[in-house]
């Protein structure tokens, strides 16, 4: 320690600046303002990621409410696909079928067209018959008419036979000629000839005449085949196909007029010959009865 010079005490050296305390001052300010600035940074940093998970919470939720509007959005697609693809098979069958009722339609309409043309030939043949016999028609020999859907050629028996009997008479056997000689020229035509009586008993001969013992007519059925027989035989003489002509026996059971008075009963005895379909004109058989009874018998 220094003295005095005067006194002889010894003088304590002056003290010198702070700067320890000083330089702690400023570490521990800069340290406490660091402290400062990094604890609101962190607290900003804190906020703005409670805003990120507010955020991100929001969007989740919406993105969720997405999801589930996806789904139910995929699902209903689905759904309307399988209804589409339903419908898609049904217009398919649809479709189908319509082909196929067009195809039947066409084939109808082809079948329908070769019956009218059937028709229209039928309807040739009918009125170049009626006008080939209008002579006749004329005179009172035979008249021409439709029944149960054909033509018929009806002859009055009075025309052709006694009464009671099967055997013509010359004006009827001339008149048949005439029939036969139109009808012959219509060769793929075939003809029913069939007899028919009034409801009358015709009178009989006596048991044990040489007239019963001849082949007399048991009644009114068997009368009129023998005279549709007998007319159908000379239809044949005359030239016509036998194959084409069937001779039949109504006897009373197809009456045109009443048999309560004479003049019904005189248009109920009659000859009719009746124009048959061709087999082109006939509906198609069902195809179970194909070739059924197609094998050869013998006779």
């Amino acid at each position: 320690m220094a003295q005095r010079p005067d006194s002889g005490t010894p003088v304590k050296p002056a003290r010198g600046f702070p700067w320890r305390l000083w330089l702690y001052a400023i570490v521990i300010t800069g340290a406490a303002g660091a402290g400062g600035y990094f604890a609101w940074q962190y607290r900003q940093q804190a906020l703005a990621g409670d805003d990120d998970r507010a955020s991100c919470s929001k969007n989740l939720t919406a993105l969720r409410t997405q999801a589930a509007d996806s789904t139910k959005q995929a699902t209903d697609c689905k759904a309307s696909l399988v209804e589409a693809t339903k419908k898609a098979t049904g217009l398919e069958q649809q479709s189908g079928e319509v082909a196929k009722n067009l195809n039947a339609t066409k084939d109808e309409l082809t079948q329908l067209r070769a019956q009218k043309a059937d028709a229209d030939k039928r309807m040739a043949a009918i009125e170049d018959i009626q006008k080939q016999f209008a002579k006749m028609i004329d005179t009172g020999q035979l008249q021409v008419s439709a029944r149960h859907g054909a033509l018929v050629v009806s002859l009055p028996a009075e025309v052709l036979f006694p009464s009671g009997s099967s055997e013509l008479s010359k004006q009827g056997e001339y008149a048949v000629v005439e029939v036969a000689a139109v009808l012959k020229k219509f060769a793929d035509r075939r003809y029913l000839v069939v007899g028919h009586t009034d409801n009358q008993d015709f009178a009989k001969p006596k048991a044990g005449s040489a007239a019963a013992d001849a082949c007399v007519p048991k009644d009114n059925w068997q009368l009129s085949t023998e005279r549709a027989l007998t007319v159908t035989r000379v239809m044949v003489t005359a030239g016509m196909d036998p194959k084409n002509l069937m001779p039949a026996g109504e006897g009373d059971h197809d009456p045109v007029a009443s048999n309560a008075n004479g003049e019904g009963r005189q248009k109920n005895r009659r000859i009719e010959i009746v124009l048959l379909p061709a087999i082109n004109e006939l509906p198609p058989l069902p195809a179970s009865l194909t070739g059924a009874g197609s094998g050869s018998g013998s006779k």
